[in-house]
């Protein structure tokens, strides 16, 4: 049969001269291959059968495998993304995929750009942790035209055709309430919120949401940061200074409540803070009732896993069962002596 696909359909002449076998052996294979569909006899010519033709368009089917992704995230001074990206690395490596990684650096324009490059490159689909959730659509949509795949992690981007992340606003509502209790569910609040990415919208939607189950508690003022320590810590400082007492703080991650705690301690009050993530950092200071009393810990390696696995699916053609997956958050207290953070060494 190779022959024949070589070189086209052949009489028996052909064949036995070519592969110089005698006829008579030659005659009785062709036959028993035309009985079973492998070859076809047409005028005294052999060619190849219905069976190799569709066994051919069903291996031309078959979807190929994907063996290199690129990562892009928001900021590798943040804990939480250097979890992300080891726990991307490491799934990859157990299925043999490469893995192209970006670093943002909180810069929008450098992210979009970086996608660009990435498809250029050509990686075969994208894991995007967005610096900002609808500024970044155009790129996923240049992304997804040059048939590139967009799975969002932790913050929902626009046009993506997946996304997984935390149950972010579960998170924000379970550190509500804790907070709410920790201050007798009376007293005025201010939220350190973050960049202009889904996850923090979700968290500080349920964090509201929880607080209006408490009539007697006000939420003061909303200032928005970039997720970082110092960010945290200079509009804490500025909230203390311009909007009289606060009770309690919300600090939209861990790195914010961090520098909001810094900020509080350099005042000398005993103000209760919460925040989401889950870090080791966090975990410690919660050990310690340093003033962060709680966070609603997110799962960076599950979300890594179960993104890589949505991507793997869409490359090769098959949609994924839902284009919203929701991993659930833990409240980790001072209390949460069996917590392991996700960053611990």
């Amino acid at each position: 049969m190779s022959d024949i696909a070589v070189h086209g359909p052949a009489t028996l002449s052909e064949l036995s001269r070519r592969l110089s076998l005698p006829k008579s052996s030659l005659l009785g294979i062709c036959q028993a291959l035309v009985d079973q569909r492998l070859l076809t006899a047409t005028d005294g010519n052999y060619g190849l059968g219905l069976a190799i033709v569709e066994l051919a368009a069903a291996y031309g089917r078959q979807p190929v495998r994907m063996s290199r992704v690129g990562v892009c995230v928001q900021n590798l001074d943040n804990p939480f993304f250097v979890a992300e990206i080891a726990a991307v690395r490491a799934a990859a490596a157990a299925q043999a995929v490469e893995v192209d990684i970006r670093d943002a650096r909180q810069s929008l324009r450098r992210q979009a750009e970086q996608i660009d490059d990435l498809v250029a490159d050509g990686v075969q689909a994208l894991l995007l942790d967005s610096v900002d959730s609808v500024g970044i659509g155009p790129a996923v949509a240049r992304s997804k035209d040059s048939g590139v795949p967009v799975v969002a992690l932790n913050v929902g981007a626009e046009g993506a055709d997946a996304t997984v992340t935390t149950d972010n606003v579960a998170a924000g509502a379970m550190v509500g309430r804790y907070l709410a209790a920790a201050i007798g569910g009376r007293g005025r609040v201010a939220i350190v919120d973050g960049t202009f990415v889904t996850a923090t919208a979700d968290r500080v939607a349920g964090f509201v949401s929880a607080l209006r189950e408490y009539p007697d508690i006000e939420i003061v003022t909303r200032q928005r940061g970039d997720h970082s320590e110092a960010s945290g810590r200079k509009l804490a400082r500025r909230i203390l200074a311009e909007n009289g007492p606060i009770d309690g703080f919300f600090g939209i991650n861990d790195p914010t409540a961090l520098g909001v705690l810094k900020a509080v301690e350099e005042a000398g009050l005993p103000i209760p803070i919460v925040s989401v993530d889950g870090s080791q950092r966090a975990a410690a200071v919660l050990a310690r009732g340093e003033g962060l009393i709680a966070t609603a810990a997110q799962d960076p390696a599950e979300m890594a896993r179960v993104g890589l696995s949505v991507a793997a699916d869409i490359h090769t053609g098959l949609a994924p069962a839902s284009r919203l997956r929701l991993l659930p958050p833990r409240l980790i207290t001072p209390d949460a002596a069996d917590y392991v953070p996700w960053d611990a060494e």
